[in-house]
């Protein structure tokens, strides 16, 4: 499943499902039309793409990897 992002009331950022992403997670989500793998990280204010920290999370679409 993929879908936008969205901070829950635990403050990680979470799929409509409710399934969400905390620090070490792979994630693969669509930046610039392409979808691109890497890992979530928390530097003591909020959670950032590892190699994306300018690119909010908030809003994002993005899945677990591998699942379509």
């Amino acid at each position: 499943m993929y879908a936008e992002l969205t901070k829950n009331e635990q403050g990680r950022y979470a799929l409509p499902n409710g399934e969400y992403f905390t620090a070490d997670d792979d994630i693969e989500a669509l930046i610039k039309d392409q979808w691109i793998k890497t890992t979530v990280h928390h530097n003591n204010d909020d959670y950032y793409l590892v190699g994306f920290a300018d690119i909010p999370m908030e809003g994002l679409i993005a899945k677990y990897p591998n699942v379509v």
